[in-house]
């Protein structure tokens, strides 16, 4: 981290202005001691709130060449500014002044990116200008021996062995370097690979075993700090200048320093010129299309670098695997268009190519083939399309049905309708063999059917020549006929329809819907079968008869019921048994001595008999309001309204609309066991008694809602009273209160007088709100008023006539 960090620290000060420190600033003499740590900290924080990558970084830092000595100090400092969380107190302080910002997007090749060429895609741009990719030089990697010597190269040569001996030597600006004891040696201008025969054989000659078949004494010679070039880029690019770099770069890492090519540059003839004469022309389609990296030319002090503008450049579209704009070279054809297009996709059509072309005065269409491609030159301007293939088949039939391998089937001259049987390994065993169907395409291309006999054409009696898209069909006997089931209801596990087979009886059929249930009655089984049309009197409107027989619980039939065998669509109904009923359970909460399930004796077991069983109620409980809750068995047309219901109101639940409050005076039932409050208890009832309440709630149209102590002298009034009184709102003749047990009662009037109903612990007083009244509309006073204009003028018209 603190290497990335470093890096980027480096870039800053190369790259920005800070506190007095201009963008001229020559890094060479910067002394890090100098800078304070709110320097520090501000370049820092700035390199990271521009996101500059490493790479770019490390050759930002290498523009102006500062020394090891300065970036080992610098090191020390960042990280001495770290450890004391100095970073983070700037970060805050200056996070929303911005008043120490610098500003290196100016020199940043990033944000001089033009937009419009990434939408419209030019081949070869996203290469120097995509952050995933990286062509800047290597500075960490030892340099190979065809690299050039030159001022302020750092030669390393270390001696050991027999003798013992480093020297670190840097070529003076007389590209020479200096050798204790051995003199000057000219190395500039020359090969690493020179360099080093000719050190070894000068060093030779104070080391006199060096060169011997047995040497006792050992050299190795490598370079150390490299120099720094200048390179001059010129031309259509987007960040032109001059470029301070290491030894070890080539023409691709300084376009990509640069940006590369802008808009109207040239990506196949980049220039590079060294002492005037242009030594190297770079096609990077040669690199991109084919991989040539022996055009990645190194550089040399003072090179320049010019990118013309481009000549042609053409544009694909369509179904070619890399559609986009690219530059085209004189002499290049449509076919190696196609090339740089990476060629077509699978959906392409590529019998008839489009060349759009500008012909100076207008534009003009041609229409080019692949065997054509490479005789039609490109011209500036050019767009070559090609759409995709027809959505349609040369030689396909289909056939579908009753036949082993349904599907598409490849056509070829006389196939019959008994070889594309074939193809599908024939019909299968329920194939409807009466009759088949072809749908053919007539040429007018309306379709048409052709019938024939499937038991003709497999026995070769009968033969159909095909035709191109014909679609064969053969049905399955299943398919003529309609589904045949049988069916059982009533007082079976698993009543409904079942498949039909032959021989199937009434014992069979119980069996599979899983056996009677406990409720079921075995005293009669009614089965009702449909008449056939042969049997359908047509005068009479009977279309079914019935049979009834008696079974066993063990399945065992009568005689005559053993012998009945039933036919598709029959249906039996089994019936309920007289007087059985599952008495179920019932629930008691609350207030009760022993709270729980208690399951019904009997279907007459009231409330005061449940309450028994449960040991009474505790000394707290507070009989008047219990609720009894109770599961509401409704009927399928009302089950299908309060589904519409629940469509229209989201909040409503099934919960919500199978149960129900049945409204109990507890208190009664006790006092008065078997009267007609204490009514009986259903399987699913649900009992609950609370404990004793002291408060009364206050609710609706009421200037303060609230719950307040029960009081027994209070009235209903006098309760609206001390919440307020009645809103403006307030339907006063319509307050009623709402009962703990569920139960309610309503306000009574007479004249002008009206009398509440009385209040009790736990009870609500409820004040709905009086409906709104509309306005009349317009049109209905315009109504108005002309009935008023008409009734004056009838009687205008009377009073004139008396």
């Amino acid at each position: 981290m603190i290497k990335k960090l470093l890096i980027l620290v480096v870039g800053v000060l190369i790259c920005t202005s800070y506190q007095g420190y201009s963008q001229d600033v020559d890094v060479k003499n910067v002394d890090v001691n100098a800078l304070s740590d709110d320097q520090i900290m501000q370049i820092i924080s700035e390199m990271e709130s521009r996101g500059l990558s490493e790479n770019e970084a490390i050759n930002m830092a290498r523009l102006k060449g500062m020394s090891n000595s300065q970036i080992s100090l610098l090191q020390k400092r960042i990280q001495e500014v770290k450890l004391s969380g100095g970073l983070d107190n700037y970060q805050q302080e200056n996070s929303s002044t911005g008043e120490n910002a610098t500003n290196v997007t100016e020199l940043s090749k990033k944000a001089l990116v033009d937009e419009n060429m990434v939408e419209e895609k030019i081949f070869g741009f996203s290469f120097f200008n995509n952050t995933n990719l990286s062509f800047e030089p290597s500075v960490n990697i030892p340099v190979p021996d065809s690299y050039v010597l030159g001022t302020g190269d750092e030669v390393i040569i270390d001696i050991w062995g027999a003798s013992q001996q480093s020297y670190q030597l840097e070529v003076n600006t007389n590209g020479q370097i200096n050798i204790p004891l051995v003199g000057p040696i000219y190395v500039s201008g020359h090969t690493m690979q020179y360099a080093k025969g000719v050190i070894t054989e000068k060093l030779s000659s104070i080391y006199s075993d060096l060169r011997s078949s047995t040497p006792r004494t050992f050299a190795s010679i490598r370079t150390g700090q490299l120099k720094s070039i200048k390179v001059n880029v010129l031309g259509e690019v987007f960040a032109p200048g001059t470029y301070t770099l290491p030894g070890t770069s080539t023409l691709f890492n300084v376009l990509y320093l640069s940006g590369g090519p802008n808009k109207q540059g040239s990506f196949r003839d980049i220039r590079l010129i060294r002492n005037g004469k242009v030594i190297s022309n770079l096609d990077v389609y040669d690199y991109l299309i084919n991989g040539n990296s022996t055009i990645n030319v190194p550089l040399m002090d003072n090179d320049v670098v010019m990118i013309p503008t481009y000549k042609k450049r053409v544009r694909v579209d369509g179904e070619f695997k890399r559609n986009g704009i690219f530059e085209a070279k004189d002499a290049e054809t449509v076919q190696d268009l196609i090339i740089y297009a990476g060629g077509f996709t699978e959906e392409a059509y590529k019998s008839k190519l489009k060349l759009y072309r500008n012909t100076g005065k207008e534009r003009a269409i041609k229409e080019v083939s692949v065997n054509n491609a490479s005789d039609i030159e490109l011209y500036n301007g050019d767009r070559l399309s090609v759409g995709k293939i027809l959505n349609r088949y040369e030689n396909i039939v289909s056939i579908s049905g009753a036949v082993f391998s349904p599907g598409d089937f490849e056509y070829t001259e006389g196939l019959t309708l008994k070889g594309l049987v074939d193809k599908a390994d024939g019909v299968i065993e329920n194939a409807f063999l009466n009759r088949g169907l072809i749908t053919r395409l007539k040429e007018d291309y309306t379709p048409e059917n052709i019938s024939f006999d499937v038991g003709k054409i497999l026995s070769g009696n009968e033969s159909i020549d095909l035709k191109r898209n014909d679609k064969v069909f053969i049905a399955s006997i299943d398919n003529t006929r309609e589904s045949r089931t049988v069916a059982i209801w009533g007082e079976v596990k698993d009543m409904g329809e079942f498949p039909y087979a032959d021989n199937l009886t009434i014992e069979d059929l119980v069996l599979m819907a899983g056996g009677f249930k406990e409720s079921a009655s075995e005293s009669t089984i009614e089965v009702r079968r449909r008449l056939s049309y042969d049997e359908a009197d047509k005068n009479s409107t009977q279309s079914s008869e019935l049979f009834y027989f008696r079974v066993s619980r063990d399945l065992k039939l009568d005689e005559q019921a053993s012998q009945f065998v039933l036919k598709p669509y029959d249906a039996i109904a089994v019936r309920y048994m007289p007087g059985w009923e599952s008495n179920g359970s019932v629930t008691v909460n609350g207030q009760i001595m022993y709270g729980g399930i208690y399951n019904l004796t009997s279907a007459k077991e009231r409330v005061s008999d449940v309450i028994k069983r449960a040991g009474g109620l505790r000394e707290n409980a507070y009989p008047i309001g219990a609720t009894l809750i109770r599961k509401v068995y409704i009927s399928d047309e009302e089950q299908a309204k309060r589904d519409e219901l629940m469509e229209k109101d989201s909040t409503l639940t099934f919960s919500e609309l199978d149960f129900e409050n049945v409204s109990v005076n507890l208190e009664r039932i006790i006092k008065n066991p078997g009267s007609k409050e204490d009514i009986y208890m259903r399987n699913g009832d649900v009992l609950r008694i609370p404990t004793s309440l002291q408060t009364v709630k206050i609710s609706g149209e009421i200037l303060n809602p609230s719950s307040t102590v029960y009081e027994k002298s209070f009235s209903v009034k006098k309760y609206i009273n001390m919440s307020g009184g009645f809103s403006l709102n307030a339907k006063k003749g319509k307050t009623y209160v709402l009962m703990a047990n569920g139960a309610s009662h309503a306000t009574k009037g007479f004249l002008f007088f009206r009398r509440y109903p009385k209040v009790t612990p736990g009870a609500e007083i409820v004040i709905p709100k009086r409906p709104e009244r509309q306005g009349m509309t317009p049109q209905a006073w315009i109504g108005i008023g002309s009935a008023l204009a008409s009734m004056s003028l009838t009687f205008i018209t009377i009073a004139d006539r008396l």
